[in-house]
């Protein structure tokens, strides 16, 4: 992986703190690239600063869940100090969750809070970026999403995860749509979003996660938009 495709970049990472969020912030440093990272109020920590070379622009913010006034200002501030945002990282606390929404609570509260925490974010965070893209006529946009409930696109593209919680896979179906239905409406702007699916044993796949990313954001992967790998 060639840090040239990288050296000067300027990326925003929402769920910083998250486990992939922190895998791909790292890896991103390593090649040079500035970085704004964002956590939510619940999740966030400020030790992931820690680690992260010198020679890199970091700014660390930590918004409210649904706050999009808040949202707004955290682009625009960190927007300003990079002068651009060449790519934006939509991940999250996916293990977090796992462990803290059991199968059985089928509360229409536990619904409503992840609903906002991941897929409402997911859109605030795009819809304060993507202008900014379109000005700048390019952009690099990855949504970080799971394969629990994943229907596939096509006869026996499909299959069904079982180690998510019925909340999870909810959510993950719903990002994978907003993912598409997207997608024709920003590539004429000269931007790309696509996904990665993340399997089971993601933990143990950094490797695989990361060829994603590279793929993505590095120019290997130019005409591609909508799509999403899925990492079984």
């Amino acid at each position: 992986m060639n840090d040239e495709n990288y050296r000067g970049k300027n990326c925003i990472i929402f769920g910083a703190n998250s486990f992939v969020g922190k895998i791909i912030g790292k890896f991103l440093a390593q090649n040079n690239v500035n970085l704004g990272l964002i956590d939510l109020k619940s999740y966030a920590n400020r030790e992931i600063l820690k680690g992260f070379k010198k020679d890199n622009k970091i700014i660390y913010k930590i918004v409210e869940s649904g706050n999009k006034d808040e949202i707004d200002e955290v682009i625009k501030e960190i927007y300003k100090n990079f002068g651009k945002i060449n790519y934006l990282i939509c991940s999250f606390y996916i293990n977090d969750i796992r462990n803290k929404i059991k199968q059985e609570d089928l509360s229409l509260k536990t619904w409503d809070n992840l609903f906002q925490d991941w897929i409402i974010n997911y859109f605030l965070i795009l819809k304060a970026v993507v202008p900014l893209m379109i000005k700048a006529e390019e952009g690099n946009i990855i949504f970080i999403n799971t394969l629990t409930g994943y229907t596939g696109e096509g006869e026996g593209e499909g299959q069904i995860m079982v180690n998510g919680s019925i909340h999870e896979s909810g959510c993950s179906s719903g990002i994978t749509g907003m993912l598409t239905s997207i997608a024709a409406d920003i590539i004429p702007q000269g931007i790309s979003v696509n996904g990665i699916a993340l399997g089971t044993n993601y933990k143990n796949d950094a490797e695989r996660m990361l060829w994603a990313v590279n793929l993505w954001l590095s120019g290997i992967g130019e005409y591609s938009c909508g799509q999403i790998l899925r990492l079984y």
